[in-house]
């Protein structure tokens, strides 16, 4: 059982570093530079505008320490085959399971150290902590982590299999009552609750027999939900979207394209319909005005607007090529440069709505509209720039 772990986690691997490689390229690697960055220096100014024990504070941190505790899950690498061949593997099936479990543990525990690294500096801002009280916070965090991951480990037993509302409210309920007594209280009586928490789910629910079926579909949903993220940025086959009719849709479509032009229809009806193109340009532009707007007001807002326009219209290439595969295609008796014309022109649609979107929200929460004027006219200039120059260069390079 220990090679079969340890054989399926070095595919796993592969697998992920497969999908990471197409994830974080050029593109998306100096973006998150710069967003994380942008972030982080938005964080560091925001920190001295605080004062020390104000009342709103401590609800902040006990919320963000039991947040970071659902950060990781279990991953125990089952497939639909094992109930039928690992059947008969009664003790051996635990062994697997707590390497499964180790193995998780560790990977959720650097997670969440780094996310108690992050509230560390608002924690010391707005209150008074000794060195020892430190090492403690951090103590509960890994501790609570670890309590998850048991609950999560005990959910796959035949007993708690059945009462997955009982587990979720353990996810939840356990790190919240460890980080109300680190916060309300003192560090030191957060840790001795996380300690008998995480104890009593250890002691009390270990060894179960385990619940195949419940198995096979946690893992299959944990999976499920990663080739989701990696959907995001590129095509994954396990994952496919559902077309249905929106008929709210019609007047985008309209808008989109232009009478008398098919490839301009096509195009229009091919970036609404398409859960690849269309799902990943809203969640970014959705996830740009989050960005703009929780950042201080400033040059660095203009920064990431300038960035998270570029990135989503990089994005929109790949629907150049929506309808090679099609035959009929290419017998439409007109040329090759009404396509491109009419692919520029969506492109140019598409990426001057995200940029107005992102530019509004770049008014921030200090409602400063000078910054707003401002990141709106360099985003239509940006949009210029990209529909006259980059978008030509990139369909000549796609027609190649």
């Amino acid at each position: 059982m220990n090679k079969l772990f340890s054989r399926r986690r070095s595919q796993h691997f592969i697998l992920l570093l497969r999908y990471w490689r197409l994830v974080f390229n050029d593109h998306f690697v100096i973006a998150l530079f710069f967003l994380f960055g942008a972030l982080a220096y938005g964080y560091s100014q925001w920190l001295p505008t605080l004062g020390p024990h104000e009342w709103w504070t401590r609800l902040i941190l006990i919320g963000w320490f039991t947040v970071i505790a659902q950060i990781g899950r279990l991953a125990t690498l089952i497939k639909k085959p094992d109930p039928v061949f690992l059947l008969p593997q009664v003790e051996g099936i635990h062994r697997y399971l707590n390497q499964a479990t180790w193995y998780s543990l560790i990977l959720a525990e650097i997670v969440t150290v780094v996310g108690a690294f992050i509230a560390l500096p608002f924690a010391l801002t707005t209150e008074k902590l000794s060195s020892v009280e430190i090492v403690t916070i951090f103590l509960v965090a890994i501790v609570n982590k670890a309590d998850w991951m048991y609950v999560a480990r005990k959910s796959l037993s035949l007993r708690w299999g059945n009462q997955q509302w009982r587990t979720r409210l353990e996810y939840w309920a356990n790190p919240l009552l460890a980080s109300i007594a680190m916060w309300l209280v003192n560090p030191y009586v957060g840790l001795v609750v996380a300690l008998i928490l995480c104890l009593a789910v250890i002691v009390y629910y270990r060894d179960l027999t385990v619940n195949w079926r419940i198995a096979v579909k946690v893992e299959q949903d944990r999976m499920y939900s990663i080739y989701r993220f990696f959907n995001l940025f590129t095509d994954v086959p396990s994952v496919q979207g559902n077309t249905k009719r929106r008929k709210w849709a019609d007047g985008l479509v309209q808008w989109l394209s232009r009478n008398g032009q098919p490839w301009s229809y096509l195009y229009a009806r091919a970036f609404v319909r398409s859960t690849e193109v269309s799902g990943i340009v809203s969640r970014l532009t959705l996830l740009g005005m989050v960005i703009v707007f929780l950042l201080p007001a400033g040059w660095l807002s203009t920064v990431v607007v300038v960035l998270s326009i570029y990135l989503i219209a990089t994005q929109l290439m790949p629907l150049y090529d929506q309808y090679a595969a099609n035959a009929f295609t290419h017998i439409y008796p007109i040329p090759a440069s009404q396509q491109q014309a009419d692919f520029k022109q969506l492109l140019t649609k598409v990426t001057a709505l995200e940029a107005l979107l992102i530019a509004l929200a770049s008014i921030s929460w200090q409602l400063n509209v000078g910054q707003m004027v401002i990141n709106l006219i360099i985003a239509a200039v940006e949009v210029v720039l990209l529909s006259r120059f980059y978008f030509n260069v990139r369909v000549k390079k796609l027609m190649k």
